[in-house]
């Protein structure tokens, strides 16, 4: 039972990570194409609520693989990572975004 849950996050994730992925580079595509830039590029200190080094790496390795976002530095207590943005919203935007997505790590790795 145990290994379908797994399977069944996994698959979630993929599908999650892809449409993030192509709604990320429909963005920037239409930001490149269009005259206005909409871009407030900023710096981010991300609460890290993962429990495995791996899930630590997966989360960072996703965030830099996706357009508009770059995981820049893992603090050494691995409780921080620091994030460059392109789209900065607010604070509360970004961070939910960002724990989404690692609750939907954590479910896989831990």
């Amino acid at each position: 039972m145990k290994i379908l849950k797994k399977f069944y996050f996994t698959l979630e994730f993929i599908v999650y990570y892809l449409y993030n992925l192509a709604k990320a580079n429909l963005y920037i595509a239409w930001d490149i194409l269009t005259p206005r830039m909409r871009m407030k590029p900023a710096f981010m200190e991300i609460p890290v609520k993962l429990d495995t080094d791996f899930g630590l790496l997966l989360f960072s390795n996703l965030l830099s693989m996706t357009p508009g976002t770059m995981s820049m530095d893992i603090s050494k207590d691995k409780k921080t990572v620091q994030v460059h943005v392109l789209y900065y919203k607010t604070d509360e935007i970004m961070l939910n975004e960002f724990f989404k997505m690692q609750e939907k790590i954590k479910r896989i790795t831990g």
